[in-house]
């Protein structure tokens, strides 16, 4: 039996001033979990920061075998973040990251 999925849920505020709770809170899970899906439907804010720690998370997880995913929508303050910063163009490296998936983890 595999472990199921589990949900991370990021609320408030994501950016800079979070940065350090926001990348503890991945770590734990990714420490953990053998596959997290992270929900940022209520985050408040969200800046570059939040976007490098959440890529950052994304190595980590898969230097230890582990699957990181992002569940759609984007929360609307990382969405905007994305789009700005030229993240969701084609052709970039992780434009398939942030094509967040629809699927419910398993069990939720």
């Amino acid at each position: 039996m595999t472990e199921q999925t589990h949900m991370l849920v990021l609320t408030g505020d994501a950016g800079i001033k979070q940065a350090t709770e926001v990348a503890d809170s991945l770590r734990q899970a990714i420490d953990n979990h053998a596959a997290i899906a992270i929900d940022t439907q209520t985050i408040s804010a969200a800046d570059i920061t939040t976007v490098q720690t959440l890529l950052a998370a994304r190595v980590h997880a898969r230097a230890k075998g582990k699957a990181l995913t992002m569940l759609a929508p984007l929360g609307a303050p990382l969405q905007a973040v994305l789009d700005a910063a030229g993240f969701l163009t084609p052709g970039q490296d992780q434009t398939a990251f942030w094509s967040a998936t629809t699927d419910k983890p398993a069990g939720h």
